[in-house]
Parts: structure tokens; C-alpha cells; sequence
């Protein structure tokens, strides 16, 4: 009987030890430098996704529409840029285009500067009144900037062919 309750009593201590040992484990993570870093670098990744689909996406249809949805998601030089975009002439177009971003990585990331740079894939078809749709592929380098509102793109060039 004696073996019994020192190998209870051995059960309830590995077991203290144990929670104990978690609980800090879980208090380390959750304060870890890394975590929220890798944290911030998602979320530039997925908002310069979205807004990089959403710059290279336009109806001819409603320009109003797609060109407020562009300044929506850019900040800085690049939104003024936009601001001055003539509505008119891109529906004189009649073009639809739909961007897809295919693969994005995130090259640059500074957290304290609120900056982040981004390399993308992306696909865009193009399909013009009277025409067969087209694709083309086009790889952009992109700058974002956190912003109030969340990650917001302050620059957008595209990378020629063969640039390395």
C-alpha cells in the first residue's frame, strides 16, 4: 500500500511539473519577438495579395468603381498617382481585365519602419469589346506601408522580362 501512494503521490508531482513547465512554455510563445514578427509578415504577404489583384483588375463598365477600389488600397506616392487617373479614357477602352496573383513572397520587412517589400506573380486576362480574352503573366515588385487602415501599397513597378 505504501507503493501505491509513493507512486501516487510521484504521479501528482510529474504532473505539477509538467503544467508548470506548459504554462511557461505558453506565456514564452505567446510574448516571442519571432511570432509576432512572422505574424506581421503574413499579413503584409495576404493584404499586398489582395490589393496587387485588385490594381491590376479593372471594368470598363464602371471605372468609377475600380479606380475609388485602387485608391482604397494604396497610400503615399502611388495614391496620388492614382487620384489623377482619367476614368474617361480607360472606358473609352472597353476593356475588362482581371488580375490573379499567382505566387507573392515578401523580400523586405521592417517592422519598426512599417515597411514591407513584396515580389509577385501575376496573371491578368484581358478581355477587350469585340476580342478574345487574352493572358499575360507579369511579375511586379511592390512596397507596402502600414498605414491606420492596415498594409496599403506605396509603390508598384513592374519587373521587365529577364530582369534577374
Amino acid at each position: 500500500m505504501a507503493w501505491q501512494m509513493k507512486t501516487g503521490l510521484a504521479a501528482v508531482a510529474v504532473a505539477t511539473v509538467f503544467a508548470g513547465w506548459s504554462g511557461w512554455s505558453w506565456l514564452s510563445a505567446s510574448q516571442d519577438e519571432s511570432l509576432t514578427y512572422a505574424q506581421l509578415r503574413d499579413d503584409a504577404l495576404q493584404a499586398g495579395r489582395e490589393h496587387i489583384a485588385q490594381l491590376s483588375t479593372l471594368d470598363y463598365h464602371d471605372t468609377h468603381a475600380g479606380v475609388t477600389r485602387w485608391l482604397d488600397v494604396s497610400t503615399g506616392t502611388l495614391r496620388e498617382q492614382l487620384q489623377h487617373t482619367d476614368e474617361n479614357a480607360l472606358a473609352a477602352t472597353a476593356t475588362v481585365s482581371t488580375g490573379k496573383v499567382l505566387d507573392a513572397a515578401v523580400s523586405d520587412l521592417n517592422a519598426h519602419a512599417g515597411t514591407a517589400k513584396l515580389l509577385a506573380s501575376v496573371e491578368i486576362t484581358v478581355a477587350k469589346n469585340g476580342v478574345a480574352p487574352g493572358t499575360k503573366r507579369n511579375r511586379f515588385t511592390a512596397q507596402l506601408t502600414k498605414t491606420d487602415g492596415g498594409w496599403k501599397l506605396s509603390a508598384l513597378d513592374q519587373i521587365p522580362v529577364g530582369a534577374r
